[in-house]
């Protein structure tokens, strides 16, 4: 009986945390099939090991701050779908890889999305640097890229999603990244729209242990230095949301 008294307090003050930590939106925990549960990749402020404040940008910001600023705008009541349910958790949340895991599995939303801003190997960055900003190498290091795992709970329903936003992302001007299949060896189910299927080795935490529908979303390459300059837009900014939003608008159509 104290046994679960005590983890009922925990859940609680756990739960008074999450919101008090800049959560969008946060209702009551428990499944709603037209709801998305969407999280900044990375941490403002990380405490452990694992996480950290992502990428770094061509002139040295860091990955958080880019995917914050897509959250802020998701966050927007007009820049949200009428009848979806959208909650956001920002990067200056401070939630840890686990934490985000746990967060989602208890909230149960009907679609998992993280943002992220993507990078490149160092030897190969260093490489395009030494060359300048007009190095043809940065033509390989540049552009989105959208994942998912055939080893997710619901990896159809992933897929189905993924392949939505990636062809949303190419309407609305987005270059495909295929620089993690040709030179990192990642397995690219759909070359077109930079669709990965992340199996080991190499595998994503939050894609595996996630049990609703999930997905992430590299936004662009930050470590580009022409990509850096379009990502910092708000224009590029915004089509970026809506082409998650009409994403989602069409997997919830198609899920009903």
């Amino acid at each position: 009986m104290q046994r679960r008294i005590i983890r009922a307090l925990l859940r609680c003050l756990s739960g008074l945390a999450l919101v008090a930590a800049g959560l969008y939106g946060a209702g009551e925990p428990g499944p709603s099939p037209r709801s998305v549960l969407i999280f900044s990749g990375h941490m403002a402020n990380p405490t452990n090991g694992p996480d950290t404040r992502g990428a770094a940008s061509f002139k040295g910001r860091l990955e958080y701050e880019f995917n914050d600023a897509i959250t802020a705008l998701l966050a927007q009541p007009s820049n949200q779908i009428p009848g979806v349910t959208y909650e956001l958790v920002p990067a200056t949340s401070n939630m840890s890889l686990k934490a985000r895991v746990a967060y989602a599995n208890q909230r149960q939303p009907g679609l998992y999305l993280e943002i992220h801003h993507d990078s490149a190997q160092p030897d190969d960055l260093a490489k395009a640097r030494s060359e300048g900003v007009g190095s043809e190498r940065w033509l390989q290091m540049r552009g989105f890229s959208v994942h998912y795992s055939e080893r997710s709970a619901r990896a159809r329903q992933s897929e189905t999603f993924a392949g939505l936003l990636g062809t949303e992302m190419i309407v609305r001007g987005g270059v495909p990244n295929l620089y993690h299949a040709d030179r990192e060896g990642m397995r690219c189910t759909d070359r077109k729209r930079a669709i990965y299927d992340r199996i080991p080795p190499h595998g994503l935490f939050v894609l595996y242990q996630i049990k609703s529908p999930c997905v992430v979303l590299e936004c662009g390459t930050l470590a580009n230095p022409q990509e850096e300059i379009e990502l910092s837009t708000v224009e590029r900014q915004r089509l970026i949301v809506a082409a998650i939003n009409q994403a989602i608008q069409k997997f919830f159509g198609s899920t009903e």
